[in-house]
């Protein structure tokens, strides 16, 4: 469970994203983003999400959940910016959360909040982006969910057993289909996870 101590070292969406370019535009950069490949993931997750935010469209079904919601809600989410997953899939929370004005949504850098990310392992992995719901005024926690849409993680755990496709080949059948879903998958889940939300006491 995040304390509210620890939420105090959270970022705010717009936060993340100058945080990201101040990332790519510091021309002596520490780790791991003086890693060229750590790099480059990076510039092009900024293009992404960019990206994210030009074409989205939100389902009238998740606004209509969004736009009424009266439960103050604590949307936190584990991210990195060199997480290619991340690039696809914050951009997307922070636009469902931006319809409600009783959703605060943070972001907790994964690399310097361990002590969090292990409380939320995925099949024993640091996977990310994970997300959790907490309630603003119990501060109990609604619901976790991550790092990916179900359709993807199942793709992601196939390439695993997969030798003949490339690391390069395995990362760009991951994002054509973040590029040809638009996020409806994730739109989906949310519309199911705002439900059960909403119904707990």
């Amino acid at each position: 469970m995040i304390s509210i101590l620890q939420l105090e070292k959270a970022l705010s969406f717009q936060q993340y994203m100058d945080l990201t370019q101040q990332i790519i535009d510091n021309p002596t950069p520490s780790e791991p983003y003086s890693d060229v490949k750590m790099m480059n993931y990076t510039v092009d997750n900024m293009a992404r999400m960019k990206r994210v935010l030009t074409n989205i469209s939100i389902d009238q079904k998740l606004y209509n959940l969004l736009s009424t919601n009266q439960r103050k809600m604590v949307w936190v989410v584990l991210s990195e910016p060199w997480c290619g997953d991340a690039s696809q899939i914050v951009p997307a929370l922070a636009s469902f959360a931006a319809v409600s004005e009783n959703i605060t949504f943070k972001i907790l850098l994964r690399d310097s909040n361990l002590e969090v990310m292990d409380s939320y392992l995925t099949n024993g992995g640091r996977s990310i982006p994970k997300f959790i719901c907490i309630d603003e005024k119990s501060w109990t926690e609604l619901g976790v969910w991550g790092p990916r849409p179900k359709t993807i993680q199942q793709i992601v755990l196939n390439q695993k057993n997969n030798t003949e496709m490339t690391f390069a080949e395995k990362v760009k059948q991951i994002h054509v289909w973040y590029d040809e879903n638009k996020t409806r998958d994730i739109q989906t889940e949310f519309i199911e996870l705002l439900k059960q939300w909403n119904e707990v006491k």
